[in-house]
């Protein structure tokens, strides 16, 4: 079995990618990222990269003409069907609404085609986002074209690979549930050394953008919950300006991106890290969180609870402020050590290595 990654980006396509190199399986990687070099444990003779529509879709984030500009996973999509076809038949593994033009050219070819969708199946996740944004006043825009696109992919490919039970709960197609798998992520995130924290006073934490997906409205009211006044909120992540006027609650700060040694300090700064999210396919924060010994408080549909530990981990519903709140206060309580020893484990149990081996058992081969 020969596997090959298309992503028009990166993902999680490099760490997998480099595991695969290691099982003697990995035939090529297709991306469109930045990077100017083959990413280590990739060797440069099965790396190929798009890194000009890496660029383009940078400058796409910055230039509101092409904030929308789906011609770049369209182009990405062309050259690697062009580059695949000179390819033996074996897996390719390519990312939603990256590769439906390649998958409807190697349909019937020989190819086993594994599409990575990690979000819940796109119809549900639309609604889900729709609705959250009627239910707090946002707008909220989806294109009915692109959506029509990425469900195409799944009905081309021959498995869907999902992060986690959350994600798979989302089909209610018969012929889409026959193809979907779950393997959860791994992370490549080691335990940083013990420091001293004190529980005292509470200091919560969230990373994330995307302010609909990601739940921050119920962080927020959670947070006006709890009435200590030395308590403090960070949230490293987005707010529209339409709702940032609502929070009106000065131990709450917004952060916008910050550099990778202000992310440490943040980490370390906080005594419970929050993912409130209403939809999350798995949620490598959690990880990263754990890897500084912090207790979490996570939503059902963040499908990272799928290995996390309960004894470090809250799993409250989404959209309940109120459940949020004392699942902070339950994690304020917790012994930092016992934190810390369990969080290791959650860690090494999770790691690329074993993730990998999963894709190839309990994916590709299944």
């Amino acid at each position: 079995m020969r596997i090959s990654f298309a992503v028009c980006g990166r993902f999680h396509a490099f760490p997998l990618a480099a595991e695969m190199e290691k099982l003697g399986v990995l035939e090529q990687v297709y991306c469109a990222d930045k990077t100017w070099r083959a990413p280590s444990g990739i060797p440069p003779s099965r790396f190929q990269n798009r890194w000009d529509l890496a660029i383009r879709r940078r400058v796409s984030r910055y230039v509101p003409l092409f904030s929308k500009d789906r011609n770049i996973e369209a182009q990405f999509d062309l050259w690697l069907r062009d580059r695949v076809r000179r390819l033996q038949p074996g897996v390719l593994h390519g990312w939603n609404l990256h590769v439906r033009r390649t998958f409807q050219a190697l349909k019937g070819e020989g190819w086993k085609l594994c599409l990575e969708r990690s979000c819940p199946h796109n119809a549900f996740q639309d609604q889900l986002l729709r609705e959250e944004a009627d239910r707090i006043g946002l707008d909220y825009h989806s294109d009915s074209k692109t959506l029509d696109e990425a469900i195409e992919e799944l009905y081309l490919a021959d498995i869907i690979s999902v992060p986690s039970r959350y994600s798979a709960r989302s089909y209610n197609d018969p012929i889409l549930i026959a193809k979907v798998r779950i393997n959860p992520l791994g992370c490549n995130i080691t335990i940083r050394p013990h420091f001293y924290r004190s529980r005292k006073p509470l200091r919560v934490l969230m990373v994330g953008n995307d302010f609909l997906r990601k739940g921050t409205h119920y962080l927020i009211e959670a947070f006006r919950l709890i009435k200590e006044p030395s308590g403090r909120l960070k949230i490293r992540g987005s707010v529209p300006r339409e709702y940032a006027h609502r929070i009106q609650d000065p131990r709450i700060e917004i952060l916008g991106p910050v550099t990778k040694s202000r992310l440490d300090d943040l980490y370390r700064w906080a005594n419970v890290f929050c993912l409130p999210s209403i939809d999350e396919g798995f949620g490598l924060t959690t990880l990263e969180a754990l890897a500084y010994g912090l207790p979490l408080v996570i939503t059902d549909n963040v499908g990272a609870a799928d290995v996390l530990n309960p004894a470090v981990a809250c799993v409250v519903p989404i959209r309940d402020a109120r459940a949020i709140e004392k699942g902070i206060r339950w994690a304020s309580e917790l012994e930092p050590n016992v934190v810390w020893n369990l969080a290791a484990k959650v860690l090494k149990d999770n790691s690329w290595t074993l993730s990998a081996k999963r894709q190839l058992s309990d994916v590709y081969l299944a």
